[in-house]
């Protein structure tokens, strides 16, 4: 079986659309990203996956700390939403469409179906924390939510995962939402940003 590989937004590219006052958004959907889990994830990735690429640039494995994200080489990014459960993501490689996988990785690991599971958007701007505290109730602000740093909450009432990390040189929020709500989440962000930039 091969996936559509659609973005959920059905945006021709990963742009999104530009805003005033430094906010934009941005759809990430069609960017690569995979995942595993299971109770000998951690291992299977650094021993597998991560340990020859790492040491190719002399870096040492990631602790793989829950709710982190961390950069590897290659614009690349692991993040860890718990001690069992972790997201590669590829922000600058679009996907391609492939047969998804069956089966177990090895003993205790998993594949993750996120890139059909979930929308990928992306908002970048100064005031992106004041904006986000009109839709989510964790504190976003760069003081209690640094770079490298991942929250599992919720948006205007729906479920998302929002890390803040570096994207092209800039530091951004990526937020992951269940496809079914791309519209909504993308819709509810664009009211949020124009209400700010209105009162600017």
């Amino acid at each position: 079986m091969t996936t559509g590989l659609v973005s959920p937004k059905r945006c021709a590219d990963s742009h999104g659309d530009r805003h005033n006052d430094g906010l934009k958004l941005h759809d990430l959907s069609l960017a690569t990203r995979s995942g595993v889990r299971g109770v000998k994830a951690s291992e299977w990735l650094i021993a597998q996956s991560l340990h020859q690429e790492l040491k190719t640039h002399e870096l040492q494995p990631p602790e793989l700390q829950p709710n982190t994200l961390v950069e590897l080489p290659g614009s690349r990014l692991l993040m860890a939403l718990s001690t069992r459960e972790f997201w590669l993501l590829e922000p600058e490689t679009e996907a391609q469409a492939s047969p998804i996988p069956s089966g177990h990785c090895a003993p205790g690991v998993w594949p993750l179906y996120n890139q059909n599971s979930h929308a990928w958007l992306v908002l970048s701007g100064e005031p992106r924390a004041e904006m986000m505290a009109k839709l989510c109730g964790v504190d976003l602000r760069i003081e209690a939510f640094p770079v490298g740093t991942v929250a599992q909450t919720q948006m205007a009432l729906a479920s998302v995962v929002i890390a803040h990390h570096l994207w092209r040189d800039e530091a951004v929020f990526s937020l992951f939402v269940d496809q079914s709500l791309a519209d909504f989440a993308w819709e509810a962000l664009q009211d949020a940003m124009e209400e700010f930039n209105s009162v600017q």
